[in-house]
């Protein structure tokens, strides 16, 4: 599939579920590349675990007044993964991972907000020094909670 055939397909499905602040180019980035490797798109049904993801990602995105929530990574094809170092079970394969920045807010207040959210049971959630990794493995059918990193 095309970056253009992702993004026409994509787009299409988050404008029928409602979601108007997330785009398909911010989910896979199709093409991005990292020492060679091109970042391929998921299936398409994987995307309901972004869907699912969404969720939580408006949730953090209304918490505090709305600050925009930026993605510095979502999907990775398995290939991809490997070469920037991601673990092999990833939840980023799943299109059920996103690491993120909420504007005006710190790592550390993004990871706290989740840790004591409706879903916190339900998600894993990464600490680093400047973003927050979230992912949604209770949701679908992974092993939860789960907690790393510390925001130093």
């Amino acid at each position: 599939m095309t970056r253009s055939e992702w993004a026409t397909l994509c787009d299409a499905r988050l404008k029928a579920s409602g979601i108007t602040n997330f785009s398909a180019l911010e989910i896979c980035d199709v093409g991005r590349e990292s020492q060679g490797v091109s970042l391929a798109p998921p299936e398409i049904e994987l995307l309901d675990n972004a869907i699912k993801l969404i969720d939580v990602l408006q949730y953090v995105r209304r918490a505090g007044g709305v600050d925009p929530v930026l993605i510095n990574s979502w999907y990775r094809s398995p290939d991809y993964n490997q070469v920037i170092g991601g673990v092999p079970n990833s939840m980023h394969l799943t299109l059920g991972a996103a690491d993120i920045v909420k504007v005006n807010w710190t790592p550390k207040q993004v990871a706290d907000l989740l840790d004591n959210s409706p879903y916190r049971q339900q998600l894993g959630i990464g600490r680093y020094k400047t973003f927050t990794h979230v992912d949604i493995r209770g949701i679908i059918g992974r092993s939860s909670p789960a907690r790393w990193g510390k925001n130093v």
